[in-house]
């Protein structure tokens, strides 16, 4: 039996329809096999992640947050011969925790972590799913209002299963693995990125295509108080989830300024100065805006959702500006929190510390 001796690894990344692959790869990667070793590995998902573009405007329709991955493998054998298998991913900006052990595979049904969803009444909602006609992902979803459907979604389209993994290609035998899920042909809604939530929904039952009954409760929370303060950032999943922040909201500004003494001495006729003019002279300031947000009283299962939040690298607070709703982005700042327990601290509200993504003062070059 022939054994591998060196790999190469052509990566092809792009966005828009399935299929498209450019004429020349972002990477071209070449090892060869160690002698103590039996297979040869590359480490891809920081040369992936690279060129995910993350962009969202408030349009739940239109999100950016992944890309298609072609893979082509060169193997070459001891024996002097060569053979090329190629493999087509879908990639997200998700990661898995260190407790998740090497190439953890992320959720194939709900893309979000808590079990219990509080949303303002006020809103319209949304939340994320990984949905495809394969046995081992959302089939059907199912809004509820008590025990009755008010709405449910079916999911259509080809689908072909890949296997995850988030650090090795291995090029020794078929199997091959990269930082993705699934793969959907240009037609298919496999991956629907966002469902929107009905009114009057208390719950939302998904339904993968083995069986699998996963539910979820909603909350529709009427704030008479304080103005609810809503958040979108990318979760450990790659997309886009959406988190209330029902009290207290305090907003703050921060400057910094760098000055210096310059001579405002005039000698045309005699040594004299003008008294109206700055002796001391301010240059390169710099200001930021800035709030601390609380989610109010929430589920113990909102630990793990303030965890993400905190390591997020995309964030934006929705905002209203004449007139119209709109994202701005901002980025938590809060470096530590400890966790929350029902069973001591009864009720659980969170408290976040955000800044403002921008200065201040336009300074876009």
């Amino acid at each position: 039996m022939a054994t591998i001796t060196q790999a190469q690894v052509q990566i092809y990344i792009y966005t828009g329809t399935f299929g498209s692959i450019p004429a020349t790869p972002q990477y071209t990667l070449v090892k060869d096999k160690l002698s103590s070793e039996t297979i040869i590995g590359f480490e891809v998902a920081e040369l992936i992640k690279d060129y995910i573009d993350v962009t969202f405007t408030g349009d739940y329709e239109n999100i950016e947050q992944s890309a298609w991955v072609h893979f082509k493998i060169t193997r070459s054998f001891d024996n002097d011969t060569t053979d090329t298998l190629t493999r087509d991913v879908i990639a997200f900006t998700g990661y898995g925790e260190f407790e998740d052990g090497i190439n953890p595979k992320l959720s194939n049904g709900f893309l979000l972590s808590n079990t219990n969803i509080y949303i303002n009444n006020n809103d319209i909602a949304y939340l994320p799913f990984y949905k495809s006609n394969e046995k081992d992902n959302a089939f059907k979803v199912e809004y509820l209002k008590g025990s009755s459907t008010i709405l449910t979604e079916f999911v259509s389209g080809s689908v072909l299963e890949l296997t995850s993994d988030t650090t090795n290609i291995k090029a020794d035998s078929t199997g091959f693995k990269a930082d993705a899920t699934r793969k959907r042909s240009s037609n298919s809604k496999e991956f629907k990125k966002h469902s929107e939530v009905p009114n009057e929904a208390t719950s939302v039952k998904l339904t993968l295509a083995d069986g699998t009954i996963d539910t979820r409760t909603i909350y529709r929370i009427d704030e008479c108080k304080y103005d609810p303060c809503k958040i979108s950032f990318i979760n450990k999943f790659g997309v886009i989830q959406d988190l209330y922040f029902f009290k207290r909201k305090d907003d703050s500004f921060e400057s910094e300024r760098d000055d210096y003494h310059k001579s405002i001495l005039s000698r045309s006729t005699s040594t004299t100065y003008d008294l109206f003019t700055h002796s001391k002279k301010t240059i390169d300031i710099k200001a930021t805006k800035k709030f601390i947000a609380n989610t109010g009283y929430v589920t113990e299962d909102h630990n793990e959702v303030i965890k993400q939040l905190m390591v997020t690298e995309y964030c934006w607070i929705h905002k209203g500006i004449d007139g119209e709703q709109t994202v701005v982005p901002v980025m938590p700042t809060s470096t530590s929190f400890v966790e929350k327990k029902e069973v001591t601290d009864k009720l659980l509200n969170f408290t976040v510390e955000f800044e403002y993504a921008n200065n201040f003062i336009q300074n876009i070059r």
